[in-house]
């Protein structure tokens, strides 16, 4: 498409004004009456005629005008209308010009005074319109104040070279602000191109990062099953190795292998799911969280980094039970982020992670013996991409990007985040929360941390079918459910599960992935083979983020795992699903499991 001229966005400011036809309305019935009484008025008539003639004209004209200007494109308006608009401007040029001749047969000073100064008048405010295109004002101003200037001697025969010099002063005058103006809207319409511009650029650059952001979460939402595969594989194979040493001198080592495929798997969570809450635009919706489980899964996760690094780990816990407004994901992301620059950035004393009441709500502060920031570094201090001017000294890893994902949870979570740094002091960063009122389902336990080893998991008595496609999640899963005192099959896919339940095996808990190969539905296996054997109970462990099946399931009822599962979540969810068989080591019957529903949110 050409892009349309100066002239033809000009153009059409001529057209908005009705200056003219209002004229005609009080100018005319003016010159009329102002005729001296000793002179006639047949020529101030004629010239009135003249004048409602040509305004009546040009009320169709501009009717037209508007017309063609909503619907023609920019540079067709102008072929159409510019020799048009240049023709009427010559034709009221005339017109006007005509006008100081009426004074002549009248042979009145003042009469012939008052005529030039209306004509001076409609000059002026002519320009404020007719400037937007100077071919068309031109057209105007020559005709009308050239027959004005050849009028001067016979309407002022007294006065006339006094008179004359004005008369050629002042179109000259209006002339040049005609051409200011001219050029004062030539660059209002630059502007408005440049901002045009802008605003393209800007829509294009804001659709084309939203359209990397959502290739990037379906990347992830496609990925993530077969991300979380291979992880929680090995997840289940550290268990159960865990679970089958006898070894003293390997156990240190299984626990640390153990412990490290459990960070991998919720750093991977925390990515996959922060991943998904962004591809979202919608308001989070916020729930009850309590703190003291969060602050042991934080413990339990920096409390061994700490040690690492040769630094002193203190948690302060809630005296009472605590709880928030929050979303879990966000808040643990937020609370992760602020350890981890706490330990990145202090070479020696401590870290202190702490809840305090406040009076609207909770305090969870991060307090550390760090290099601290400089006050003019605090300016920037959660800007994306940005780290302290000595960063790198006291640490290599990092982009700057730890700060400002805490302050984009922050702000989605509707809380207020509180900081104070010192150089060569420390910081303290304190995210205040507004408290809540503990759920009715809330379990009055809490779950304990762990200590130095895993617990020993109680023995349970049952039979689960499972429906798997990836190798070494099966291995996992066999080693541990035998550990566990399970009686396990195993499948691939329909027809080594059907295969199963024709040798006589009689499930207990039917346990399925979505996606199984060739993408075959494990959610229309997993029902089929519940319609088969009704008392069995149905469990879907996936590793996807946004299937179709996954909004079936919920409104189905079925409980949903996230891979990668912790094993010990794993173990209280098949517990309760065995119907509270679970076996003390002893043969004894131990108490009843936690409810699954406090394991599925695990």
């Amino acid at each position: 498409m050409t892009a349309p001229t100066s002239r033809a966005e000009l153009l059409p400011l001529i057209g908005q004004r009705a200056s003219a036809e209002i004229a005609a309305l009080v100018i005319p019935p003016v010159v009329v009456a102002s005729v001296p009484g000793h002179a006639s008025h047949q020529w101030a008539w004629m010239w009135a005629g003249a004048y409602w003639l040509a305004a009546a004209l040009l009320i169709g004209m501009r009717h037209l005008f508007r017309r063609d200007h909503a619907q023609l494109p920019s540079l067709a308006f102008q072929a159409r209308w510019g020799r048009r608009v240049e023709r009427f401007g010559l034709g009221f040029g005339f017109l006007w010009g005509c006008l100081p001749w009426v004074s002549v047969p009248a042979h009145s000073f003042e009469y012939a005074l008052f005529l030039y100064l209306v004509l001076a008048g409609t000059t002026a405010s002519t320009v404020s319109y007719a400037a937007a295109d100077l071919r068309v004002f031109l057209r105007y101003l020559l005709p009308a104040w050239g027959l004005a200037v050849l009028a001067v001697p016979m309407a002022f025969p007294a006065h006339w070279k006094t008179v004359l010099p004005l008369c050629l002063l002042f179109p000259w005058l209006v002339w040049r602000h005609a051409r200011t103006s001219h050029r004062f809207l030539l660059e209002q319409s630059e502007l408005k191109h440049r901002s045009e511009a802008f605003a393209l650029a800007h829509r294009e650059a804001r659709d084309a990062a939203a359209a990397a952001s959502r290739e990037k979460s379906l990347f992830l939402a496609t990925a993530s099953h077969d991300l979380r595969q291979p992880l929680y594989a090995l997840t289940l194979t550290a268990q159960a190795a865990v679970q089958r040493n006898r070894d003293a001198a390997l156990s240190p080592l299984l626990l640390d292998i153990s412990q490290a495929a459990s960070h991998v798997s919720d750093l991977l969570n925390a990515l996959l799911d922060v991943s998904a809450l962004d591809s979202r635009n919608e308001q989070l919706p916020l729930q009850a969280v309590a703190l003291t489980p969060l602050l042991c899964e934080l413990h339990e996760r920096f409390q061994p980094e700490a040690q690492a690094r040769g630094l002193d780990w203190r948690m302060r816990s809630p005296e009472t039970p605590a709880w928030v407004m929050a979303d879990p994901i966000l808040l643990r992301r937020a609370l992760s982020n602020l350890l981890h620059n706490a330990l990145r950035y202090t070479p020696n004393g401590g870290v202190l992670l702490a809840v305090r009441p406040r009076s609207t709500g909770w305090a969870i502060e991060v307090w550390d013996t760090g290099v601290g920031m400089a006050e003019q570094e605090q300016q920037r201090l959660f800007a994306a991409f940005e780290r302290a001017d000595d960063a790198a000294q006291h640490a290599a890893e990092g982009h700057g990007l730890g700060l400002s994902v805490v302050r984009d949870c922050v702000r989605r979570l509707g809380a207020t985040i509180e900081w104070q740094s010192r150089v060569d002091v420390g910081s303290r960063f304190r995210v205040l929360l507004a408290s809540t009122a503990a759920p009715s389902t809330a379990s009055s336990t809490v779950r304990p941390m762990r200590t130095a080893a895993f617990d020993q998991q109680p023995l349970l008595r049952g039979q689960v079918l499972v429906i798997e496609d990836d190798p070494g999640v099966i291995q996992g899963l066999r080693h541990l459910m035998k550990d566990w005192g399970l009686d396990g099959r195993f499948g691939a896919d329909a027809v080594q599960a059907y295969r199963a339940l024709a040798d006589g095996f009689e499930p207990v808990v039917v346990m399925s992935d979505l996606r199984l190969r060739g993408d075959v539905s494990g959610y229309d296996l997993l029902q089929a083979l519940l319609a088969r054997h009704p008392q069995a109970r149905g469990l879907i462990v996936t590793g996807e983020l946004d299937h179709p099946d996954l909004q079936r399931a919920d409104e189905d009822g079925f409980l949903v795992l996230r891979k990668p599962v912790a094993p010990e979540a794993l173990h209280r969810v098949l517990a309760g699903l065995l119907g509270y068989t679970a076996l003390s080591l002893d043969g004894q019957t131990a108490a009843p499991p936690l409810d699954t529903s406090d394991a599925a949110s695990a």
